[in-house]
């Protein structure tokens, strides 16, 4: 069985679709049944590898990614090597989560084309959901040569500095966003923002981009730089989810918590949304203020909220450990880090 097939049989297991009968097994695609399945939409629809290209952006665009997924595998099954379909067999599993068929996807992708800048990005950013930095670092950076190549800068082997890199509308965006990302994750700020502004040169507008150089701010202390860059990025556009969680771990860090409660129930219901803020203010050690919050998540939802509770019972271990004056060692293994989010990844 190639890679391909190995692709659509392992999809049909995780998404949990019922098999056909013998006959229309023996056709190779036998994961769904009826003539009102996607698979026989694909068939019906897609006549080309052009088409199917077509049907599967459209319906990626609007939000199906059943549909969309299968008219890239058809594209893939009319033309063997139109491997931007595959680059995007991969980022729709990854969305969905299902990250060992989009590794299999963007490495089938690169060892036929090792020099396929998306598929490169791609795995890159892989690695570093993975916390591979070294892998995602040394995946990204060749990406970044090749696109340097492309636009004709650089006349050795080593890449230019960062100050020296060029950028056009056509440059992988996320690729400039990681690299920015890992410089991050090195304490680099100003390396960090020197990517993030060339990814801005390439799409001036990004949400993804000013939700990563907002939270370079707040990890560098700017608080003020960062709340701009949030208002900015959510002025472009308010549908990006990790801005508004971000501005919500920023106003609340800041203590102006109505606007957090504000923030975060752009994205969670009034319950969920006081939990954050009292967890936040919880691994601050704002002990008094965090049970507040959570009590007021309980009143909201007393019913189903359970998490509120337990963070209660943490406040109350806490504030024990406390009285018998133990280290703050101790009372750091009972509040855990607040759910914060930056990342490398956007929708393509």
């Amino acid at each position: 069985m190639n890679r391909i097939s190995l692709l659509l049989a392992m999809m049909a297991v995780l998404s949990g679709c019922q098999t056909m009968g013998p006959e229309q097994a023996s056709t190779g695609r036998s994961i769904y049944s009826g003539n009102n399945s996607l698979l026989y939409q694909v068939q019906k629809q897609a006549s080309s590898p052009d088409q199917a290209m077509q049907i599967a952006a459209m319906a990626y665009q609007a939000g199906d990614l059943d549909q969309s997924l299968f008219q890239y595998l058809r594209a893939i099954e009319l033309d063997p090597k139109r491997y931007a379909a595959l680059v995007w067999v991969g980022r729709i599993h990854r969305e969905r989560g299902n990250i060992p068929l989009a590794e299999m996807a963007f490495s089938d992708v690169l060892k036929n084309e090792p020099e396929n800048i998306e598929a490169l990005a791609e795995m890159g950013l892989l690695h570093l959901a993975k916390r591979n930095h070294e892998g995602a670092q040394e995946l990204l950076v060749k990406a970044l040569s090749l696109d340097q190549r492309r636009l004709g800068n650089g006349k050795s082997e080593s890449l230019p500095g960062v100050s020296e890199l060029k950028v056009d509308s056509q440059s992988p965006l996320k690729v400039y966003n990681g690299l920015g990302v890992l410089a991050d994750l090195r304490n680099d700020f100003p390396l960090s923002e020197a990517y993030y502004r060339l990814a801005m040169l390439i799409e001036p507008r990004s949400g993804l981009v000013q939700n990563s150089l907002g939270y370079s701010y707040y990890l560098a202390g700017q608080w003020s730089e960062a709340e701009r860059t949030y208002q900015r990025g959510i002025g472009y556009d308010a549908s990006y989810q990790p801005l508004w969680r971000n501005y919500g771990l920023l106003l609340t860090r800041m203590e102006r918590y109505e606007e957090a409660l504000s923030a975060f129930e752009q994205i969670e219901n009034r319950a969920h949304a006081s939990n954050d803020v009292g967890y936040i203010c919880l691994v601050e050690g704002k002990l008094d203020v965090a049970e507040q919050f959570f009590r007021s998540a309980i009143e909201q939802s007393p019913a189903h909220y359970a998490v509120a509770w337990e963070n209660l019972n943490r406040i109350q271990q806490i504030r024990r450990i406390r009285q018998l004056g133990a280290s703050q060692a101790a009372v750091d293994a009972v509040a855990s880090v607040p759910e914060v989010e930056v990342t490398a990844v956007a929708a393509p």
